[in-house]
């Protein structure tokens, strides 16, 4: 009975040590696999890698950011970036530019950037870039990035006296500027003085030159030395050289005297000038012989000699100048040669 539990117990104890060798192989093994476990497994680099990101995730409305994308890629891998323009998501593009590309553990990264800005407020995301690439022998792959979240905030929200702004205005109405129309008709109205001067000028009636009328005595002697002139005499035509030259004294007598003398015979007339005595004796005699013996040439048929028609003209001639008028010295001297 004793050998029995004597085995029994040895039995245990081997038991117990053989247990107490596999912890002590367990525990070496926990310390010696658990770091191998903890490292990550080796991961294969993407040809083309994306960041995008904001220099602010946290701004107010119109405030901009500088929003930029770069681009990672193998060296002899070909990168398309587009060009944004006009506005990426809710955002407007101010200004964009291109940084100069650089090298990085053996790839080239290539970066563009964006000013942005917006008016919306809210949380708003700007799309990820995508970007075409090629690798060497191979098509056109699109490589996309990530979005980026901008938060916009309200300037009213943060003014605690915001409730004070009031709305603008409304437009007000523009007052009616009656300046060009007054500067318009004003230049209608000095065009229409201007033409109304200039047609007066040229349509009004001219002021006719008015000579003073040629004394008596003057077409007189003109008209004697016309009838001189026509050789009427030597053509042996007495009773027309006569009857002009009658006609020449009577009407310097009516031009000179206001004596109707051209509708008188010769009695009326030297009747007329006796009463009248606007001539004295000597020139009243003188135009009387003058005068009868026209009559008798142009009624009776009386055919004068020459020197009878000459002392005719003399006569005429002597009557008209003697009779002009002239300076008052000069009357005296007149009486005197008329009597003569």
């Amino acid at each position: 009975m004793r050998d029995t539990r004597h085995q029994t117990t040895e039995h245990r104890q081997r038991e117990t040590h053989r247990r107490g060798r596999w912890s002590v192989v367990c525990v070496l093994l926990s310390v010696v696999v658990r770091p191998a476990l903890a490292q990550p497994t080796p991961t294969v680099t993407a040809p083309v890698t994306i960041h995008a990101s904001v220099d602010r995730k946290e701004i107010t409305i119109g405030d901009p950011i500088r929003y930029t994308v770069e681009v990672s890629a193998a060296a002899d891998t070909e990168i398309l970036i587009p060009v944004l323009s006009g506005t990426v998501g809710d955002f407007s593009i101010s200004d964009f530019g291109e940084s100069p590309p650089r090298k990085d553990n053996g790839r080239v990264v290539a970066s563009r950037w964006y000013t942005l800005t917006t008016f919306e407020a809210g949380d708003h995301l700007i799309p990820a870039p995508k970007v075409m690439y090629r690798l060497p022998g191979e098509d056109l792959q699109k490589a996309q990035g990530d979005e980026v979240l901008v938060g916009v905030a309200s300037l009213l929200a943060k003014d605690p006296k915001a409730t004070d702004i009031r709305d603008i205005k409304p437009p007000e109405e523009v007052p009616f500027d009656w300046r060009p129309y007054g500067m318009a008709a004003a230049a209608v109205l000095v065009v229409g003085l201007l033409g109304v001067a200039f047609f007066y000028l040229l349509n009004r009636p001219r002021r006719q030159r008015v000579l003073p009328p040629r004394p008596p005595h003057e077409i007189a002697l003109t008209a004697l030395n016309r009838l001189r002139s026509q050789g009427l005499i030597e053509q042996g035509q007495f009773e027309q050289y006569y009857v002009q030259l009658s006609s020449i004294v009577r009407h310097y007598l009516e031009d000179r005297f206001r004596i109707r003398a051209p509708e008188m015979t010769t009695e009326e007339f030297l009747s007329k000038l006796a009463t009248d005595g606007q001539l004295i004796a000597p020139h009243r005699r003188l135009l009387a012989e003058f005068l009868s013996q026209a009559d008798l040439v142009k009624f009776a048929r009386h055919l004068p000699s020459l020197n009878d028609s000459e002392a005719a003209y003399g006569a005429a001639r002597r009557f008209v100048e003697d009779t002009r008028p002239r300076a008052a010295g000069a009357d005296t001297a007149e009486v005197q040669h008329a009597a003569a």
